[in-house]
């Protein structure tokens, strides 16, 4: 935030890599639970609606920590 206090950068769209996706479906099909990795995939799909803030606070967070190219202006 210090670079870029309102995050102008993103668009606020997080897009998934496919491994949270995977990681559900056999928690699903294994009859394990996995809530946390479950709600952090669905918060990616609803980010696809209209953008705010706290969609573009996660999408810079995700590249900044872990190096996730996310779609940016």
């Amino acid at each position: 935030l210090h670079g870029d206090p309102k995050l102008d950068g993103f668009q606020g769209q997080v897009s998934d890599s496919g491994e949270g996706r995977w990681t559900s479906i056999a928690a699903i099909e294994s009859g394990a639970p996995a809530p946390v990795l479950s709600t952090a995939l669905y918060a990616r799909f609803t980010s696809r609606g209209e953008s705010d803030f706290s969609n573009k606070l996660l999408s810079a967070m995700r590249y900044g920590f872990g190096g996730h190219l996310e779609k940016k202006k």
